[in-house]
């Protein structure tokens, strides 16, 4: 094969498999961690991040992957930091490399914390955008999860989930409930339902709801809608 069909080749699979081809060499310490990573060794990545970090607090790189470290872990709810803390790691990992905005809202990795305020609002998106990337979800005071979830589409429509129990065999059932939602202003919105839950009080498809960050208060409900579910409360 000649050189420039070898080199084309090479360039094609870099490319292919995603490859930066201006990927700059890691560190000591990094190199470590990422292998650890790999081999899902949390304790040895984390503790090499952070060796990482000793030596560069701003390192994006190491900031970035020991907010992933942190991430899975609280998935498998090993609470061995605060979500606060990743969203800190996310912060200083996007102010000096601004290419992880767009990375975090399709990493994996990151899944478990996608849906909050803090994250979409790092990776920088907008009010409105932010407020349509995000599920909300009710209190979830038993086993079952959240009792409500409500989602904002960009196209101005809505759909409220709600978890019930049959009164005649005590089945669980997921009715859904949707309708059009308009912006009153910044952080007020009008909702207009097709068809009124029947637990609601006062009969009428129309109600206001306030947008406060990672809380959403709905007239009729009893209780906040907030950004992510209590995903260890079973």
């Amino acid at each position: 094969m000649t050189p420039i069909r070898t080199y084309l080749l090479t360039f094609f699979l870099l490319i292919g498999f995603g490859i930066p081809l201006n990927a700059e060499p890691l560190s000591v310490t990094n190199q470590k961690a990422i292998d650890a990573f790999y081999q899902k060794n949390w304790s040895q990545a984390e503790m090499w991040f952070k060796e990482s970090l000793k030596k560069n607090p701003n390192d994006p790189y190491a900031n970035y992957n020991l907010a992933c470290v942190y991430t899975i872990l609280l998935s498998q709810c090993e609470n061995l930091t605060e979500e606060q803390d990743v969203f800190q790691l996310l912060h200083q990992a996007v102010t000096y490399k601004k290419t992880y905005k767009s990375l975090m809202l399709k990493d994996k990795d990151l899944s478990l914390l996608r849906n909050t305020y803090r994250f979409n609002e790092i990776a920088g998106l907008s009010p409105k955008e932010l407020f349509t990337n995000m599920i909300w979800f009710g209190p979830s005071p038993g086993a079952y999860g959240s009792i409500s979830e409500i989602k904002f589409d960009t196209n101005g429509s809505f759909e409220l989930t709600l978890v019930e129990f049959r009164e005649s065999d005590g089945t669980m059932e997921k009715p859904k409930y949707r309708g059009k939602y308009q912006w009153i202003s910044e952080k007020v919105i009008q909702l207009e339902f097709q068809k009124l839950p029947s637990s609601l009080p006062n009969q009428t498809k129309k109600r206001q709801a306030r947008w406060n960050k990672d809380k959403l208060e709905i007239d009729g409900f009893d209780y906040q809608f907030q950004d992510s579910p209590d995903r260890c409360s079973a």
